[in-house]
């Protein structure tokens, strides 16, 4: 797995060691190795039925694993029951009882763990004062809002304290600007009081934005566990660089190889690359859209343009292509005086460009 060591279990506040999940004679995960250090912000990263749920409800004890040991804090919880492991989880639906107010809602977890209910009333107002709620304290919670149906489903999950909080998607039932005001108050509050969390998301923005670290994941495994600069910048893998942003792509073989640089044949000319891959090797190029510029660069090709696109705060140039390649240019600001037809070169960097071997 690109991006991660083989140490041993036991170094990190989570570990996740050798991990397998079969369903009906399936192995949909094999050999999975997860970990993150206490106070971090992950993101499990990649497109419906990848294993990212399946991987949080492993840890979560909402799910056996085959094989393997899930072990947080130095404790092994493997065999734990999920109501002894000190995990909160936060669904997609939020998971509240509707004929319950807000404050008995997030007073459900202590009262589920033997807190006394006069005990209860100071957990709760607190946790409710966290995520702006406390006003809202005797209100049934099928009169909320889905925004603060979200922050009562963190609430009560924070209320007990857990060691590890886990949120499968909390986000994809809100409008856009709704759901990218709850990800910066989520972020800032899990950062004030140093929890450890782990986000499921199939959204890369909502993922680059709350994150210290991504897990992208592709077909039960881990491709790139990183930093989102670093996934952005230098993707391990062509899966990743598709996955996560937008980049121009195509296809091609190396014909030269010397030092540090290969030359790469494509559909639109020679590219020259970083790299050392060995002539006659198939691969796949490509760099971010935004430090393509018209004109010419280093790398230049001369693509027709299949359309322009104003977006207000940028123009996206799209080239006409063969089956697999992409030829995408973005600009800041608003560009005129291109038309859907046009010959149009496109230029960037050797330094920019990003290279991969094809899959087989």
């Amino acid at each position: 797995m690109a991006g991660m060591t083989s140490a041993a279990p036991g170094r990190h506040y989570l570990d996740v060691w050798g991990v397998a999940k079969s369903f009906r004679g399936t192995r949909v995960m094999s050999g999975m190795n997860f970990r993150m250090d206490r106070g971090e912000l992950v993101s499990l990263l990649g497109p419906s039925g990848c294993g990212k749920t399946t991987l949080l409800r492993i840890i979560a004890g909402l799910m056996e694993a085959d094989e393997g040991d899930v072990v947080l804090g130095g404790r092994n919880i493997t065999r734990l029951p999920a109501h002894r492991r000190n995990i909160s989880v936060v669904f997609q639906n939020y998971a509240l009882f509707p004929h319950l107010t807000v404050a008995e809602n997030v007073a459900f977890g202590l009262r589920a763990r033997g807190t006394a209910k006069s005990a209860c009333a100071g957990p709760v107002e607190e946790a409710l004062r966290l995520v702006r709620m406390d006003a809202f304290a005797t209100r049934p919670v099928s009169a909320l809002s889905g925004g603060q149906q979200q922050r009562v489903a963190v609430a009560r999950a924070l209320v007990v304290q857990p060691d590890l909080l886990l949120l499968d998607e909390p986000f994809s039932a809100l409008d856009r600007k709704l759901r990218e005001t709850m990800q910066v108050e989520l972020k800032a509050l899990l950062r004030d009081r140093g929890i450890t969390a782990i986000f499921v998301t199939h959204d890369q923005e909502e993922a680059m934005g709350v994150s210290d670290r991504i897990a992208v994941m592709n077909a039960g495994r881990i491709e790139q566990f990183a930093d989102p600069s670093t996934l952005y910048a230098r993707p391990a893998t062509p899966f990743v660089m598709d996955f996560v942003g937008l980049s121009m792509r195509l296809g091609g073989r190396v014909v030269e190889s010397g030092g540090q640089t290969c030359i790469v044949e494509t559909a639109h000319g020679r590219i020259s690359a970083p790299g050392g891959f060995a002539p006659g090797t198939a691969v796949q190029v490509g760099v971010r859209p935004e430090l393509v510029a018209p004109g010419t660069g280093e790398n230049t090709i001369r693509v027709e343009l299949a359309d322009a696109m104003v977006l207000g705060s940028k123009t996206v140039l799209h080239g006409a292509a063969q089956e697999g390649d992409r030829l995408i240019c973005e600009m800041p600001g608003i560009r005129t005086g291109l038309a859907r037809g046009d010959a149009v070169d496109l230029g960037w960097s050797v330094a920019d460009t990003l290279i991969h071997e094809a899959a087989a």
